[in-house]
């Protein structure tokens, strides 16, 4: 068996320790505002907020949008569990709708037809998703928003640094961008997110709310608040701290050498997996960001999946159809084959390992271990 193959690492790089040992020195306790001055010169964005993690940007642009109990918002099938509990936790409403089959994406002709159905003075919002950093059609998406009077929100957790139309994801037109320093993780060596938007009053609004809902907040270099403050509303502890900061900071940093070392990752897997009996690759433009892998078995999924780790190479699924899990099933009474395409596409998809510490020998490793596989699998 080959050496064991992450799904994925996170990578260390030059000015990581620097900027870390900054912070530990105390001789620059400001890069969590660095980190979003970063985001909004990169992304062309008004504000940026960097908070505890991804999920927690998501339920403060919830918050700052003004969810309320009863209301409704329609998103994927076919997305991570942070969006709709994050809609649960307002006692709101969460309407799924089906994915269209090439990209995993929700299918928008099925969103137009959710939007008519579920048209009232509830209907709250749409959240989109963009898997495997293949961008949605945004021109599209924003027209039913504006006909149908509903607020967008997107989870570019596996966008950061795609582009639609020449303008960067976050600064192409929703309401709030979410996006994630852990989109593959549940352990990673940091959990942050940044909510962006063009909105000064969601902006400010969600900065109050990210601490307590505090008003006058004046804190020094070592984060200590002047006790001479105001609690205007009922807020969460979701500000960043000054070392995550200073590792997302790195991290974001090196964003355009990770994309394209991911694209030259998949153009080896390109080539080297072509015309394989089982295994079918994705159709990639050449600007795709290619945040992951997903390639399509066409029958015995799992049993694929399970000779490859005895292979030593680890893979992963995204993602599991929320109407497949306990708490939706249940709480929906939702069937199995009520969402048939997501159903379908689950029941064929794997992620490969696509992240920019790869080694040569490793991504050789793994062309390997699929080519085997393929060849005898039944």
């Amino acid at each position: 068996m080959q050496n064991k193959i992450e799904f994925f690492k996170p990578s260390i790089y030059d000015n990581t320790k620097q900027y870390i040992d900054e912070v530990l020195t105390f001789s620059d306790n400001q890069k969590v505002k660095k980190l979003e001055n970063s985001f909004i010169e990169f992304i062309g964005c008004k504000h940026a907020l960097a908070t505890t993690s991804g999920t927690s940007a998501l339920h403060l642009a919830m918050c700052a949008l003004n969810f309320k109990r009863g209301d409704k918002v329609i998103c994927s099938i076919n997305v991570f569990p942070s969006i709709p509990q994050a809609v649960r936790h307002f006692d709101a409403e969460p309407i799924f709708v089906d994915i269209e089959n090439k990209n995993f994406n929700i299918d928008l002709n099925k969103l137009e037809v959710s939007l008519k159905k579920n048209q009232s003075k509830k209907l709250k919002a749409i959240i989109i998703n963009h898997m495997a950093g293949h961008i949605l059609d945004l021109e599209k998406v924003y027209a039913l928003a504006k006909e149908y009077k509903v607020k967008v929100i997107e989870d570019a957790s596996n966008a950061m640094g795609a582009k639609y139309k020449d303008n960067y994801i976050g600064n192409t037109g929703a309401d709030v961008t979410i996006f994630s320093f852990a989109p593959h993780l549940s352990n990673s060596l940091v959990n942050a997110g940044v909510l962006v938007t063009n909105d000064s009053k969601i902006h400010k609004r969600a900065e109050l709310l990210a601490f307590h809902g505090m008003k006058g907040k004046v804190s020094d270099d070592f984060g200590n608040v002047n006790y001479i403050y105001d609690v205007v509303d009922i807020g969460w502890k979701y500000d960043l701290g000054q070392l995550e900061g200073a590792y997302c900071l790195a991290d974001f940093e090196s964003l355009e050498d990770k994309i394209k070392r991911r694209q030259e990752i998949a153009a080896i897997y390109n080539e080297a997996l072509a015309g394989l009996n089982h295994v079918r690759l994705p159709n990639l433009r050449e600007d795709d960001i290619v945040s992951q892998y997903i390639v399509e078995v066409d029958k015995n999924r799992d049993f694929f999946v399970n000779e490859l780790k005895k292979e030593g190479m680890n893979i992963s699924v995204h993602y599991m159809p929320l109407h497949l899990t306990e708490y939706y099933k249940q709480k929906y009474s939702m069937k199995v084959f009520d969402y048939s395409v997501a159903l379908s596409c689950f029941q064929r998809v794997m992620s490969l390992p696509i992240y920019d510490s790869l080694t040569e020998e490793e991504i050789i490793s793994i062309c390997n271990a699929v080519k085997k596989v393929d060849a005898a699998h039944i």
